[in-house]
């Protein structure tokens, strides 16, 4: 995918906000530190998307527009983060609405550390957005933190914990394993909903 423009849209506070024009969405997803900001600079080849050292940052829904032609939404984390149960609530909420009433959502990229098999939050997310029947693209990131044989075997963990039908793809924001490959696959969700 050749990006010829990026550029911040708006940060949504309630699914009101949310922009509704026809546009494709592709969503990136996970929990507070799985690195989602960081794989989508990686992504846009510029630190455009905040990112910080403490996880829970993010607390609106992020849309930047790509090419002038859809958008890539950064969410909020799910499970872990440094805010009062109220808040944590409140960003639950938001995101269980944006992905249950967005029109133009196309696709999910879902971000599992790829160090942890997956905890009780990311099995739950992930059972919902598969209720919500929203195609799901599941990524195991921080590839660059485990060696060959370590990755093999992270791997082989996240298919058997997730019932994959082959093992997830992995990818490194630090050392870009994987971008191609990921960008492939956003280009099939991109296309197939252009199909529908």
């Amino acid at each position: 995918m050749q990006i010829s423009s990026v550029n911040f849209a708006l940060g949504a506070t309630s699914i009101k906000q949310v922009p509704c024009e026809g546009i494709a969405q592709i969503a990136f997803l996970g929990r507070s530190n799985a690195g989602k900001s960081s794989l989508m600079n990686a992504l846009f080849k510029k630190q455009i998307v905040k990112t910080s050292n403490t996880p829970g940052k993010t607390r609106e829904i992020n849309f930047f527009l790509v090419n002038n032609s859809y958008y890539f939404v950064d969410l909020p984390g799910v499970g872990y983060a440094k805010v009062s149960k109220t808040m944590r609530d409140d960003m639950a909420n938001r995101i269980k609405n944006y992905v249950e009433k967005a029109h133009d959502l196309k696709g999910i990229v879902y971000l599992l550390d790829i160090r942890h098999g997956g905890h009780p939050i990311d099995f739950e997310t992930i059972n919902g957005i598969k209720n919500a029947n929203i195609p799901l693209l599941l990524v195991a990131s921080k590839a660059d933190k485990l060696n060959q044989s370590e990755l093999i075997a992270a791997k082989k963990n996240i298919k058997e914990n997730f019932c994959l039908p082959q093992y997830p793809l992995t990818v490194s924001s630090k050392n870009q394993k994987g971008l191609p490959e990921l960008w492939k696959e956003i280009d099939a969700l991109l296309i197939e909903a252009q199909n529908v």
